[in-house]
């Protein structure tokens, strides 16, 4: 078993935002036409190493410390919101891999560590146990990034459990062009994260490619991969913030075009664009609090615990309600200019409410805060949010 003590970023800088700009708009028009990342984009993603930032180096992975990458993650979704969820979904997906064997990782990662993950960790399959493996069907919705995908993951339980055994929930490990695409991905915002519906029907998964999302032996013992479901989850709160930021740059431009406007909304935009910023400064600041203490932990190798899960969902529902609020402000702010598909700021608005749609982060995650609170334990007795989460979304 590979032992280290720590994730570092040797070398890697984080591109800044206008040097991602220049990247990445050229190809926003045509990602919303054609609701996936346009293969030039995928290309460029990988040139950057997005895709191998948080691999294991052993495999050619560059094992990035969290909040380096979560800051690359934030970074480009102020470019765009769903490359930023890209971004996070495809990296973050290498941490659960080194719960397979090192022999399947070989695998994995035997043509290069630019590996492109998708899949739907909902558990939407049914698994009968066959020698060597399962033999799944299943079909599963919101399969980011499918379309690109060298390898999709998706979540099955045991169709034939012991009478005295609940079916059990386990994650497989597939060559995308094994599964199905089917072209379902019509929503209102995150369009180029080109997130179809999945299918597979009766298909051989070997028992090296199936893992669970519970505590388990590592074949990579690194900081990376001790807590998967707290580091996945920071990946949305990322997101988030980046398009938030993004919404109250763009309304900045905006009034900058109307420096000479002596109505009366002056007072109000100054108001209003001042509380915006204050908010996500406080949101930006909540959330490095909470990446630093995951992260400690991580490498500390502190065993994770449904209270410091539950503490991570629950800053990350605060962070999505004050994001989603933030970009609605200001795309009222900005005045009828913001309605039109070529203003950004239209676009902030479709990305954040359907980022925030997410099973993880909606507002009701806070109830269960607030019963533990109420029942004298804090948020120590707080069930497993996240992966509950993905099952319900």
């Amino acid at each position: 078993m590979n032992k280290q003590s720590k994730s570092t970023s040797p070398g890697f800088e984080v591109p800044g935002v206008e040097e991602l700009r220049v990247k990445f708009e050229p190809h926003l028009a045509e990602m919303e036409t054609i609701r996936r990342l346009p293969d030039a984009l995928v290309q460029q993603l990988q040139t950057m190493g997005v895709f191998r930032m948080l691999a294991p180096q052993q495999f050619g992975g560059q094992e990035l410390a969290f909040p380096t990458a979560l800051e690359l993650v934030r970074r480009i979704s102020i470019i765009d919101g769903s490359i930023g969820w890209i971004a996070a979904i495809s990296s973050g997906a290498c941490l659960v891999l080194p719960r397979l064997s090192t022999s399947s990782l070989g695998e994995i990662y035997s043509r290069g560590a630019d590996q492109v993950i998708a899949g739907s960790a909902q558990p939407q399959g049914v698994g009968k146990r066959v020698p060597g493996g399962w033999r799944v069907s299943g079909r599963w919705p919101l399969a980011s990034g499918c379309n690109a995908a060298n390898w999709i993951i998706a979540g099955f339980k045991d169709g034939e459990p012991n009478a005295d055994e609940k079916p059990t929930t386990k994650q497989m490990l597939l060559r995308s062009d094994l599964y199905t695409i089917e072209d379902t991905w019509k929503a209102l915002g995150l369009r180029g994260t080109g997130s179809h519906h999945i299918s597979v029907s009766d298909a051989f998964v070997a028992d090296d490619f199936v893992l669970t999302l519970g505590p388990g032996e590592l074949s990579v013992d690194a900081p990376l991969y001790r807590h998967p479901a707290h580091l996945i989850a920071l990946g949305h709160g990322a997101v988030h913030l980046g398009i938030a930021q993004a919404a109250v740059s763009d309304l900045v431009a905006v009034e900058h075009e109307r420096a000479n406007d002596m109505s009366g909304r002056r007072d109000l935009i100054n108001f209003e664009l001042g509380k915006c910023h204050s908010r996500l400064k406080g949101a930006q600041a909540v959330f490095n609090i909470q990446v630093s203490s995951n992260w400690s932990d991580a490498n500390n190798n502190v065993p994770p615990n449904p209270l410091t899960l539950g503490e991570t969902v629950q800053t990350l529902v605060y962070i999505a309600a004050e994001a989603l609020d933030i970009v609605r402000t200001c795309f009222e702010l900005a005045g009828s200019v913001a309605i039109y598909d070529n203003f950004p700021l239209q676009r902030r608005l479709r990305d954040i409410q359907v980022a925030t749609q997410h099973g993880l982060i909606q507002r009701a995650n806070w109830m269960a805060g607030g019963k533990a609170l109420l029942a004298g334990d804090g948020i120590a007795s707080l069930n497993n949010p996240f992966l509950s989460a993905l099952a319900a979304d």
